[in-house]
């Protein structure tokens, strides 16, 4: 790599006060001096690199990027100036640029803090695995205060509830914590009678996952006991799915254009017991709108499945399995146990007209293994398991969703890779939920990823008596799909380790009467279990709220809970 030239010693000094300048956030200053720097060393990178850092600390985007660009051209393998453009097109929200150049900056730097912010989701969506350890440990660093802060949710591919937990109480102290908080007083409401005042706060209330799940709870708490209030703080896609929510409560309050502390105002002046946030650390989330404290309970619930770790949620909501008490010192917030599944599930949803194999690109007579998780859910690890399992089980074929363009030319390579011949994979289309229920009817058997295994496809599959086999392990995430499956009596088919969870897939496979008596098991449980009674789970988490309302109203903090049966 190239240096630029040495400053004779006026200029040194000058570049001297203005990077002091720099430093204190005098970003106008230090580039009044940077300028006058480049009128007599115009080609100097290191100075036109730190005139961009000075421009983009100012929001002037474009100009930092023009100025990273004169840079890289005087310096092509600058890392660190690689890293910068990076940074100023994120904050531009151009994604593609962004990752191509954090990808050049990270292949010459693999140290660089926050490259695993961009570069993990965006690899991982396409199963692009390059420098994939590496990431992982950056997240690590991230989060233990090593590096930049990390995202949480990324964290949670990682097995380690401690790590999630720090993750998120870094991230919180640094992005989501305003510097000044509004203050609300809740006088009224904890002297109030009458209904509890319930708001749910999500930018899902539209065709996505968290609606599936929760649209039937909201059509059915207890209205002499509750009003019901969804804040939207997501776009309006005009779907049935949204249209439902909206008729599901009393008050819908669509909130995408205000601001947090607006939020919050508006929140508080509804008067709200309990607000709920349905998001967390996950996509379009608005978390630090509950810094402001507009409720007087605040509740982390279903779309994060993990710690917030913010001072300022006071529950978490879970069950035996997912949530065991024993993991409150890696929680933030005080748990709460339903008795049976913390998911909930709409027993109602619409099924279309099953296709046929052939036209599901499936072989008719082939062992069909699905495997339905977004594509960010397999690792090199996973799809290694999947491959031998079904080298073990001839003929036998792995049916996957369809993902980004890419996504299924780097999962047949990664399956040349290994020795399975790629034609074994089977991709399914997109489709509308109803016709991805129909078509998963010709699965034999559903493998599950690790650590972030099957949600919201878990319950899909198993409503659609398909069993599944999954790995269990030590945080929320990587729990969810044994607590679906203990609800409907296939607890035995959760697994603790990589061996196992291959012997028990094989072992399935290879006998047909072990697998259709795991089938009729499973069919002869759905009709009694609770995972889709869904009136029944509106009583528990509705004894839950009356419980966090109780506490409130008689000036008890919060406490750690479980609901009965």
């Amino acid at each position: 790599m190239s240096q630029p030239p040495a400053l004779p010693p006026p200029l040194a000094k000058l570049l001297y006060d203005g990077y002091q300048q720099q430093l204190r956030g005098q970003y106008e200053e230090a580039a009044r001096a940077y300028r006058k720097i480049l009128k007599s060393a115009p080609d100097h990178a290191d100075v036109i690199q730190l005139l961009g850092i000075c421009r983009a600390r100012q929001g002037r985007e474009i100009e930092a990027i023009e100025l990273y660009r004169k840079a890289l051209a005087r310096r092509p393998d600058d890392a660190k100036c690689l890293y910068n453009l990076a940074l100023a097109y994120g904050a531009l929200k151009r994604e593609a640029e962004e990752v191509a150049a954090m990808g050049e900056a990270f292949a010459r730097d693999p140290s660089l803090p926050l490259a695993a912010n961009v570069l993990f989701p965006a690899r991982r969506a396409t199963c692009d695995w390059r420098g994939h350890d590496r990431l992982l440990e950056n997240l690590r660093l991230g989060a233990t205060g090593q590096s930049a802060p990390s995202i949480p949710f990324l964290t949670l591919y990682i097995d380690d509830p401690a790590l999630h937990l720090a993750a998120g109480r870094r991230w919180v102290e640094a992005e989501r914590q305003p510097a000044r908080p509004l203050t609300f007083d809740h006088s009224a409401r904890r002297a109030a009678t009458g209904p509890i005042r319930v708001a749910y706060v999500s930018a899902d209330f539209r065709i996505h996952p968290t609606t599936h799940l929760i649209a039937g709870l909201l059509e059915r708490h207890d209205r002499s006991r509750f009003e019901i209030t969804a804040v939207s703080i997501g776009p309006d896609d005009g779907s049935p799915e949204r249209a439902r929510v909206k008729a599901a409560v009393d008050r819908f309050v669509d909130v995408e254009q205000a601001s947090v502390e607006d939020i919050a105002r508006q929140i508080a002046g509804l008067g709200i017991d309990i607000a709920v946030d349905l998001m967390t650390h996950t996509k379009g989330e608005r978390m630090s709108l509950f810094a402001h404290r507009p409720a007087p309970v605040q509740v982390s619930f279903l779309g994060y499945p993990g710690t917030s770790g913010a001072p300022f949620f006071d529950y978490v909501i879970g069950d035996p399995v997912v949530l065991p008490f024993a993991d409150a010192p890696f929680y933030s917030e005080k748990i709460v146990q339903l008795p049976h599944c913390y998911q909930p599930n709409d027993p109602d949803l619409p099924v279309g007209e099953p296709p046929g194999r052939a036209a599901c690109g499936l072989p008719e007579d082939a062992f069909v293994f699905g495997a339905f998780n977004a594509a960010s859910k397999l690792d090199p690890q996973t799809l290694s398991s999947f491959v031998r399992i079904l080298e073990a089980v001839p003929g036998s074929v792995l049916w996957l969703l369809e993902g980004r363009p890419g996504t299924a030319d780097n999962l047949r390579r990664e399956a040349k890779l290994r020795g399975l011949d790629p034609a074994r994979l089977v991709f399914a289309p997109r489709a509308e939920l109803k016709e991805h229920l129909a078509r998963i009817g010709h699965a034999d058997l559903f493998l599950d990823t690790f650590p972030y295994t099957a949600h919201t496809t878990a319950s899909d599959a198993l409503r659609r008596g398909l069993p599944i086999v999954t790995r269990t392990g030590r945080s929320f995430a990587s729990r969810v799909a044994e607590s679906l499956m203990r609800q409907v009596n296939l607890g035995d088919l959760a697994v603790t380790t990589p061996a196992a969870f291959e012997d028990r897939a094989i072992a399935l496979a290879r006998d047909p009467a072990a697998l259709a008596e795991v089938r009729a098991r499973l069919q002869a449980a759905l009709p009694g279990s609770p995972l889709f009674a869904v009136d029944r789970y509106a009583r528990h988490i509705e004894s839950a709220f009356e419980t966090m309302a109780a506490r409130m109203r008689s000036g008890a903090p919060p406490e750690a809970f479980a609901v009965p049966a």
